[in-house]
């Protein structure tokens, strides 16, 4: 019997380089694990970012950015001429479960480099020597369980990596959220650097606009631009961080469709819409994400790595998929800071400026309470994503 066909897959990075078609036999490789490697930076991270554009990303000027474009030219086959879908977050095939598994997911933005592919089950995130100190100090720590495997750090292609589990791994066409926990993203050191320079910039105002066209002042709009202090500060007071003490920055569905526009996501009842909307009713994957995150509450008031530490832009992960599979991993651990000795923080009280509270408990229980009452008012209903051709 004839090998079935399958489409060509082209993948084009943004911004030039040659485009490169995968052959049948790297197909015939998925079977065996390769794909996932043959891929490389196309696999979206799971370690340590949900590989979507946040406002953080913004705030580092000199980032450069690449996105993967991925899409599938047309086959004919026995006379019929049906375009397959194009590919949009994931690749949907009409592979085994185990094959799917291996090939991941497809990262559409980030940050250029940040990750590379590595052996089977793990992948490899950019150095940075403040996150591999945070994972050398949380070996011995209560919350070891709920953050990413570490196992060290690689050099590949003249770079330094930290060499972390891949936690997509165990899932099957996965549903992914990044929540950022705290009452604030940014350090306050990099307020106090923010002041000393005080320029306004375009950048800056012309994202304050797209989310709201009345937040600039007059002056600001008069000379379109906005200062970096203001903008952080005007950027908390817009989303769920102000008001909850933690914001959704981005959902990847299971079905390819990707959401960033959660800036303006500030109410309980918005953050409970959108949950319903993820866990598409599911109460039992809203249990187990509860059970989960009261676990990782109790490990945090144990944990001697939370008191000594200023959790600044960590991200809570969420995945779950069709099988009820679901979990959620403490990641991004970039600008954690530590905190002078015989210091400590309390995590669930007001930050006032100099003390360094990051209101990462407070925000990690008005989480739960919030999914709590997602599961109140859940529908009981599965959440299933299909494989399908497109109609010519």
């Amino acid at each position: 019997m004839d090998a079935p066909q399958v489409p060509h897959v082209t993948i084009t990075p943004e911004g030039g380089g040659s485009p490169r078609e995968m052959r049948q036999e790297d197909w015939d490789d998925a079977a065996e694990g390769n794909l996932r490697r043959k891929l490389s930076n196309s696999s979206m991270s799971s370690t340590g970012s949900s590989a979507v554009e946040s406002e953080d990303d913004l705030l580092s000027d000199n980032e450069s950015k690449s996105e993967g474009i991925i899409t599938l030219e047309h086959l004919v086959d026995s006379g019929e001429s049906k375009p397959w879908w194009k590919l949009k977050a994931i690749v949907h095939w009409p592979f085994s479960v185990t094959q799917r598994r291996k090939l991941s997911w497809v990262q559409l933005a980030g940050h250029k480099g940040n990750f590379k592919a590595a052996d089977e089950g793990n992948i490899l995130k950019r150095f940075s020597e403040n996150e591999m100190q945070c994972f050398e100090k949380l070996r011995d720590d209560a919350l070891l369980p709920f953050v990413p495997g570490y196992h060290g750090t690689v050099e590949k292609d003249g770079e330094s990596f930290l060499h972390m589990t891949d936690l997509l791994v165990n899932f099957d066409l996965p549903n992914v959220m990044d929540c950022k926990m705290g009452v604030r993203t940014y350090l306050e050191e990099e307020l106090v650097r923010a002041r000393e320079r005080p320029k306004p910039r375009e950048d800056l105002y012309k994202k304050m606009v797209e989310v709201d066209s009345d937040g600039p002042t007059a002056q600001e709009h008069s000379q379109r631009g906005v200062t970096k202090p203001r903008y952080m500060q005007w950027r908390e007071s817009m989303s769920s961080t102000n008001t909850l003490g933690f914001r959704i920055e981005g959902i990847k569905k299971c079905d390819g469709t990707c959401r960033t526009d959660f800036k303006r996501t500030r109410s309980r009842q918005d953050v409970i819409q959108v949950f319903k909307d993820f866990v598409g009713g599911n109460v039992n994957i809203i249990k187990s994400y509860v059970s989960r995150l009261t676990e990782i509450k109790q490990a945090m008031k144990t944990s001697q790595f939370f008191r000594q530490h200023e959790i600044i832009g960590s991200s809570l992960l969420f995945i779950h998929d069709h099988t009820g599979n679901a979990q959620v991993w403490i990641i991004d651990f970039g600008k954690t800071t530590a905190l002078p000795p015989g210091h400590t923080l309390k995590h669930d009280i007001p930050w006032k400026e100099g003390n360094r509270e990051d209101g990462y408990l407070w925000g990690l229980e008005n989480l739960i309470r919030t999914l709590e009452s997602v599961g109140d008012q859940g529908t009981g209903g599965e959440t299933f994503c299909s494989v399908t051709r497109a109609n010519s």
